[in-house]
């Protein structure tokens, strides 16, 4: 099996960017995993530490920026701006109101805690904010303390100890992409599905505006 950093290493110029532009991904919810890249970030700086600063800054600016894509959501939902299905029910979640109960509760220390939990819980604090207009001077300050805390703690353990976790890394990786790949074939299917499904009710309907 080929390691994921050796091979990054010979593209390795390019790696700031490609981590930059894949983190604005991850943010607007796309199957691509935040703490991976910061963890492979890191152990691309141990085969290469003059590129530690390109690389974390790198990292850095786009989880925050990624930031602001789901808050942004939250905001024109909530002004009605976007009114599709999607948009509707994600205002009525559950995970929504109870996000909103913990940020009004403990407020900074939220956004501490959710910056290390995976899975969906970051975009939906960040999209919470957004939706019950927690101010932006407050959100970017959140945002940026909780960044610092976890980016740097999760990147700079890495970057120690990463030595000891690339082959499980590797195992993660592969797991991963297929993931990905599922993920991705799964949301073609549904738009497939459902450009046909419309197709036919257009169809159906068509004798009727006739008549």
């Amino acid at each position: 099996m080929p390691d994921i950093v050796v091979w990054l290493s010979q593209y390795i110029e390019f790696f700031p960017i490609a981590a930059f532009f894949c983190l604005l991904l991850a943010g607007l919810n796309f199957p691509i995993s935040e703490d991976l890249i910061i963890i492979t970030g890191a152990l691309v700086c141990q085969e290469n530490p003059s590129l530690l600063v390109p690389i974390f800054a790198a990292i850095f600016t786009g989880v925050i920026i990624s930031d602001y894509f789901p808050y942004y959501l939250g905001k024109y939902i909530r002004k009605g701006t976007i009114k599709f299905r999607f948009a509707v029910r994600l205002s009525s979640s559950k995970k929504v109101d109870r996000m909103h109960h913990y940020l009004e509760k403990y407020g900074i220390f939220t956004f501490i805690v959710c910056r290390f939990i995976p899975f969906g819980i970051r975009n939906t604090l960040f999209l919470t904010s957004g939706f019950f207009g927690l101010r932006l001077r407050r959100f970017a300050l959140y945002d940026v303390t909780a960044a610092a805390v976890s980016v740097s703690t999760l990147f700079f353990l890495t970057y120690y100890f990463g030595e000891s976790i690339k082959k499980p890394l590797q195992a993660i990786g592969i797991v991963l992409f297929a993931l990905i790949i599922s993920t991705v074939g799964f949301v073609i299917f549904r738009i497939i599905r459902s450009i046909i499904y419309r197709r036919k009710e257009s169809h159906s309907k068509t004798p009727d505006t006739a008549s």
